[in-house]
């Protein structure tokens, strides 16, 4: 399996995820409070796949509404990319935001803090 594709929902994001396109998209509200469906699927795929990347990843994280529970899977996801980082995969993030939303700028701000991935804060345009 060297792609994912899970289509957004009301309360969850769009995810799009392709070793050979070296994308890896997250994109929309993610707020559902069973967010097990939406991302063990992802950090499964990364366990699976991210072995075969052999060549740069970059990986957009765009999210209007993000809730605590979303935000720790995430994290977790962003860390099992940072140890493929580490053992010498080129994997960069892209953290959208809201120029009026600091709550999802500031989250990114933290995540950027604790990882060692190149991490680049963007405006979204819309």
């Amino acid at each position: 399996m060297m792609s994912l594709s899970i289509e957004k929902t009301k309360n969850t994001p769009n995810v799009y995820i392709d070793i050979s396109e070296g994308l890896f998209v997250i994109k929309g509200p993610s707020y559902s409070e069973d967010v097990t469906n939406i991302y063990d699927p992802i950090l499964s795929w990364i366990d699976n796949n991210m072995s075969e990347l052999d060549r740069e990843m970059t990986c957009e994280l765009y999210f209007d509404v993000l809730n605590s529970v979303s935000h720790k899977k995430i994290f977790q996801i962003l860390i099992k990319l940072n140890g493929f980082f580490q053992n010498g995969k080129k994997i960069n993030v892209k953290w959208f935001y809201d120029e009026d939303d600091e709550d999802i700028l500031e989250m990114g701000e933290d995540i950027k803090e604790l990882i060692e991935l190149p991490f680049e804060l963007q405006a979204a345009q819309n």
